[in-house]
């Protein structure tokens, strides 16, 4: 069995379910977004069930976007999630050298299927569970040329606003720790703990802070906001992560765009960062936008 090392997994996308992307993506390109792709019908994902409608979103950074997926779903463990859940995170996806191996490896560590391995048109791929349940997909292109696009890593906007990653909420933080140091060889950036909260700052083995600053958050239910959605779902994704030169006119570029205020900028805590938290408008998850991050 290949280990984690072997398989590359690095970070690609935050998914989220929404039954009007073109209208709720407007936001968001507004806020300095762009479109990275539109994928349906043969191209990219297709089974005997059918397909759905998907839209990639990019901003500022180089390889962490949105993916925005739209019904009619092709699975039944999808229009499942879409029956209880509606519009909101539904899960991360992972780029892999190898799909069947990493198969083989994630449920041999702890995770749990929900899509067994299958080779698509363009990729093959998988859907687990983590430890806690928050769902993670597995990609490996199969094609030669065939690529989400990425834009550069260049800062978009007036604001100099770019999207870095995620945050997750966990039942037990250290074990998930380790166990995504483990099994899917992340590393730990930054760690920051006071008075029983605690953020982890992980990255994968492509991290650069000049050309591929993208970051994996794992930590307690901090914020009002997350301790709400915590006591009603347990360990879930929550929040898409940007970060700006100019934290204050990224805040009010966001208003106008029409994301919704959850708390104005002040300084974090536990971070010591300038950080503000705002509702998107496609499942009203939360975002958080924080001035630069710059690890020691």
């Amino acid at each position: 069995m290949k280990t984690a090392k072997e398989l590359d997994y690095t970070l690609h996308h935050l998914c989220i379910y929404d039954d009007k992307p073109r209208e709720n993506m407007w936001p968001y390109l507004r806020w300095h977004h762009g479109v990275t792709n539109y994928f349906s019908g043969a191209v990219f994902h297709v089974t005997g069930e059918g397909h759905s409608d998907y839209t990639f979103l990019g901003c500022g950074g180089r390889a962490f976007q949105i993916q925005i997926e739209a019904p009619p779903f092709q699975f039944e463990y999808e229009r499942n999630w879409w029956a209880e859940h509606g519009r909101g995170y539904n899960h991360i996806c992972w780029l892999t050298s190898d799909a069947r191996a990493s198969h083989d490896h994630l449920l041999a560590n702890g995770a749990t299927l929900i899509m067994p391995f299958e080779e698509f048109p363009t990729y093959d791929g998988f859907v687990v569970k983590d430890p806690e349940g928050r769902w993670i997909e597995i990609m490996e292109y199969t094609d030669d040329t065939f690529r989400v696009q990425e834009f550069t890593n260049a800062p978009s906007g007036e604001c100099g606003l770019q999207m870095i990653g995620n945050v997750e909420i966990c039942d037990d933080l250290d074990t998930m720790v380790r166990w995504y140091q483990d099994t899917m060889d992340l590393r730990m950036l930054k760690e920051y703990r006071n008075n029983g909260d605690a953020a982890v700052y992980m990255v994968d083995k492509e991290y650069d802070p000049e050309s591929r600053n993208t970051i994996f958050i794992l930590q307690n239910a901090r914020t009002d906001d997350q301790k709400a959605r915590y006591a009603k779902r347990g360990a879930y994704i929550s929040e898409i992560v940007y970060q700006a030169k100019n934290l204050h006119r990224a805040w009010d570029d966001a208003l106008w765009a029409g994301m919704e205020a959850i708390a104005e900028p002040a300084t974090d805590p536990l971070t010591g960062a300038q950080t503000a938290y705002l509702r998107e408008p496609c499942g009203g998850n939360a975002i958080e936008l924080r001035e630069i991050f710059t690890p020691e």
